[in-house]
């Protein structure tokens, strides 16, 4: 499955884990995993766990924290 947001995307790849999971388009879901190539220059996520968000979540105020996170980080 392909996970995007804003223009970012990011191939994840959820074959290790169980054979029905099941999300609908545009729907969105937490994915914990780690990162590697794939074969080549392409990179993908091996997602370990995935589940949905739950409702009611604030993008915004996701969105404000991670980037005053990654401020005081870098």
């Amino acid at each position: 499955m392909t996970v995007r947001h804003n223009d970012k995307s990011m191939r994840v790849d959820v074959s290790i884990l169980v054979d029905d999971l099941r999300f609908n388009l545009g729907d969105w879901i937490n994915v914990i995993g780690y990162h590697e190539r794939d074969g080549g220059q392409t990179w993908i996520v091996r997602g370990v766990m995935v589940w949905p968000v739950p409702p009611g979540f604030d993008l915004v105020h996701y969105e404000n924290a991670v980037k005053a996170r990654t401020e005081t980080i870098f």
